[in-house]
């Protein structure tokens, strides 16, 4: 894959798999948790259901380059089209804001990023198909995903949201067997992951392995 751009951590597989579930059965973008569908996919669950198991992304930043993200408003065209009793216009604040915002960007180790789940390897292949870019900035050509490759592994105790050495591949409750590495805070544990209210004291997903 290309340059990539992950500000919020790993990414979550399981919310990929369940977005193209969803764009292929039409549903509406949900913008509350009232509005929002249940949305299964082909992975298994965990004993309790909460969640998904299915690691976050893992992978290795080689390098990164400077990026930003740029607005300029065109005042000679706005004093152009505007009428005579424009005075000033103000570029510090509201709809005419410019800004300059740093953006993190890279390029992971080998341009490749891992996954590890349980589920049905066809069905996740084929859903998989539907993802052609990854992270943010995507409408600016960044994350682009050249192949997926989907190949059985073999497993390791805590496979597959526990590294060997005890790490969270993904959000997991605090006491989830198997954790000796644990990095606390807020997170939700199955997706949409926007979703606020539903944060509670998790492991949180290591970002390299």
């Amino acid at each position: 894959m290309g340059r990539v751009s992950m500000p919020h951590g790993p990414l979550a597989i399981d919310a990929l798999l369940a977005a193209t579930v969803c764009g292929r059965a039409a549903l509406p973008p949900a913008f509350s948790v009232e509005e929002m569908h249940p949305v299964e996919i082909p992975v298994a669950r965990e004993p309790a259901g909460r969640f998904h198991l299915a690691s976050f992304s893992v992978g290795r930043f080689e390098r990164f380059g400077p990026r930003w993200i740029n607005r300029r408003f065109p005042i000679a065209e706005a004093q152009a089209l505007a009428g005579p009793k424009l005075r000033r216009i103000n570029i510090a604040g509201g709809p005419c804001k410019s800004y300059r915002i740093p953006l993190e960007a890279g390029h992971t180790e080998h341009d490749v990023l891992r996954w590890f789940l349980l589920g049905d390897r066809e069905r996740v292949t084929d859903l998989l198909g539907d993802v052609h870019h990854l992270g943010k900035r995507r409408g600016v050509g960044l994350g682009r995903v050249l192949r997926w490759e989907v190949e059985p592994v073999e497993p390791w105790s805590g496979f597959p949201v526990v590294s060997p050495e005890g790490r969270a591949l993904r959000t997991l409750p605090l006491n989830w067997p198997g954790l000796t590495e644990i990095e606390p805070g807020y997170r939700t544990l199955t997706y949409p992951y926007w979703n606020r209210p539903a944060e509670t004291m998790c492991a949180m997903a290591t970002r390299s392995w």
